[in-house]
């Protein structure tokens, strides 16, 4: 890879590791078992060479490594393929309208890297196309009639994997409702794709006629590059703002000094860490799930070291469209006898607050 090929977003996509053996060069490599090839024919490896840069090895125990390379138990899990019920909320084709303000448009099934805990696993094996024209007119014509929808976040795959003109076409179809008031666009590109970030893409979302902000997806400290710190000064000069969606994962950030230094490397990189979601129950994902006792004693953890600004909500997000809940640490105790409220300070321990 000379400099200007990692310097180029085509060269990366075009060049994307796709199987183990292209591992098998670096410190480290074990070569897979057959149950480690099978599940790559159910659930295929890809990902950047860029991303694969940020691992310190082809080691199974590295955390970019462990998000990329298929594992035998993402075949044997059996779960719901589609639990959060996204299908069956799809008015018109790729549009998903589960909440009643915002709406989802799915723009493509292409990606930078196929993260193992997908919540959309289920259309890895049939490629969509960007959207066509009367595709984007069928949401609008729906988005028109339903103006109680302000926000559309405008997912995939990853929408940042498409060319300019395609993003294009697709901002100015919803930039054209008046009721829509913000563009959200949830994107791992920061991470495995920073070259992405070209001055014509971010003039490009800067400048759509609507509120556009980048929803990133940044899981471990190794994935927080000089090159996507350079991707978000970019964006901020073209007026676009980044959040963080972290999602807990089972031995690869389950760990309360770990999502710190992610948290407040995010900061320092001017990226706010929004959420910390506990695990969709999505076929081929549930072995990367830690149970929700875990993420919130982690959460609890967390509240002792960072500050307020550095302290995403953790989530989970319900069954059948049930919606987003924010889980907190305990911290209301109950009422002493006289009516005083009681609340668990930072170390759990039963404390009286002077409210009644």
């Amino acid at each position: 890879m000379t400099p200007s090929d990692s310097n180029d977003w085509h060269w990366q996509l075009s060049h994307c590791i796709t199987s183990h053996e292209e591992l098998s060069h670096l410190s480290g490599y074990i070569p897979p078992t057959a149950e480690q090839l099978a599940c790559a024919q159910q659930y295929p490896m890809l990902a950047t060479p860029f991303y694969l840069s940020l691992a310190n090895s082809a080691s199974q125990d590295d955390p970019i490594i462990r998000q990329c390379l298929p594992q035998p138990a993402e075949c044997e899990d059996g779960a719901d393929k589609d639990p959060l019920g996204e299908q069956n909320a799809s008015p018109v084709p790729r549009l998903v309208h589960r909440y009643h303000d915002r709406a989802l448009f799915v723009t493509c099934g292409c990606c930078a890297v196929h993260c193992r805990h997908c919540m959309r696993k289920r259309v890895w094996e049939t490629p969509l196309p960007p959207p066509t024209d009367n595709e984007l007119e069928a949401a609008i014509g729906y988005l028109r009639s339903h103006p109680e929808v302000r926000e559309v976040l405008i997912s995939g795959g990853d929408p940042l994997t498409l060319e300019d003109d395609d993003i294009a076409r697709v901002l100015r179809a919803f930039a054209s409702v008046p009721s829509i008031e913000m563009l959200r666009i949830g994107s791992r590109t920061l991470v495995a794709l920073p070259q992405r970030y070209t001055e014509e893409l971010c003039n490009l979302l800067g400048s759509c006629g609507k509120t556009v902000w980048i929803a990133s997806h940044f899981n471990h400290p190794q994935e927080l590059s000089n090159e996507a710190e350079s991707a978000v000064l970019r964006l901020m000069r073209h007026g676009v703002p980044v959040v963080n969606q972290t999602v807990l994962l089972k031995g690869i950030n389950d760990d309360a000094d770990i999502l710190a230094k992610l948290f407040t490397g995010l900061l320092r990189i001017r990226i706010k860490p929004y959420y910390l979601f506990h695990g969709d129950p999505v076929c081929g994902t549930l072995c990367f799930r830690t149970g929700i006792d875990a993420g919130v004693a982690i959460m609890a953890q967390l509240r002792k070291r960072l500050s307020g600004m550095a302290l995403p909500a953790f989530a989970i997000d319900l069954p059948q469209g049930g919606g987003k809940v924010r889980i907190e640490p305990n911290s209301f105790a109950g009422l002493a006898p006289d009516g005083t409220r009681m609340y668990y300070d930072l170390g759990g321990h039963p404390v009286l607050y002077a409210e009644t």
